[in-house]
């Protein structure tokens, strides 16, 4: 039996990368709009990969109800190209990984990026 060629995963996160948080956690609520320019990206970037949602609220049904529900919403206006967009409960086996809240590892912990203080002025896009 020939098993299909998959598409690699793209793990992209939600609040802050997708929906955009401007003003961080509300006890759960999704209050905020969709990031400028996702929709197009997504319908160019799902010919390669297979975009798989992963975020903190994924792991209970709650949460990604609710995320699942905000993305129908947004999505309902949208006329360009169908986009598939599938919801984990858990980390996928990622390619690649989209997150407002990361750093590239670059094999060196001496490195002063990795120092406390460092850390601790990270900022997202958001808040810059």
């Amino acid at each position: 039996m020939v098993r299909p060629v998959s598409k690699l995963i793209l793990c992209i996160d939600f609040d802050g990368v997708i929906h955009s948080y401007e003003r961080g956690w509300q006890g759960g609520a999704i209050y905020g709009a969709m990031v400028p320019g996702f929709l197009e990206w997504a319908v160019v970037a799902q010919r390669h990969f297979d975009l798989v949602i992963y975020s903190s609220r994924s792991r209970d049904d709650a949460g990604r109800l609710a995320m699942g529900r905000w993305l129908r919403d947004h999505l309902a206006g949208w006329e360009g190209k169908p986009i598939e967009l599938r919801m984990s409960a858990e980390k996928p086996a990622a390619f690649l990984t989209i997150d407002d809240r990361a750093l590239t590892f670059n094999g060196d912990w001496c490195d002063d990026a990795w120092r406390p203080e460092a850390l601790l002025a990270f900022k997202p896009w958001s808040h810059k």
